[in-house]
């Protein structure tokens, strides 16, 4: 007779850290790969991996399971510290998932959680008018808004 599974369904949000980045790389890569991608490719998956490695960025996964049979990723965010002449703050550099619903409030959680941390007066993000729906039910505001031109 086969055990019943217990699985939980439910998405978590795990701080990766530095030491740990080779055993837990393979299930973030395609993830950066595709949200560097999409940014332009502002530096490759192996730079990348390497700030990740000497703390100079953190990486966070989202994992867990929406069906209650299998774990999966969700999505990732890499953030930076910034200090800054007046403050600190966290800039989340690179976020990519899918099922945003499972694990949004975990994920804005975790970002102030490492703010706090970090003693950061201030959590800044770049992203696409999309997280808007993601982040203002957590109190965050626009402030401003990036436009960009590709220059040749």
């Amino acid at each position: 007779m086969l055990a019943a599974k217990t699985i939980k369904k439910e998405v978590g949000v795990l701080f990766i850290e530095p030491k740990l980045i080779e055993e837990y790389w393979p299930l973030a890569e395609f993830m950066v790969k595709e949200g560097l991608k999409y940014d332009g490719d502002p530096m490759s998956v192996s730079e990348m991996k390497k700030r990740i490695k000497r703390g100079e960025y953190q990486l966070h996964i989202m994992v867990g399971s929406d069906d209650g049979d299998k774990y999966k990723v969700f999505g990732i965010f890499v953030t930076r510290i910034a200090i800054l002449p007046n403050f600190n703050q966290v800039e989340v550099i690179l976020l990519k998932g899918e099922k945003r619903e499972l694990w949004q409030k975990e994920a804005a959680e975790a970002i102030e959680q490492l703010a706090v941390q970090n003693k950061c007066k201030r959590i800044a993000i770049l992203a696409r008018p999309g997280w808007k729906n993601f982040l203002e039910p957590w109190g965050w505001k626009v402030k401003r808004l990036m436009y960009q031109k590709e220059l040749k």
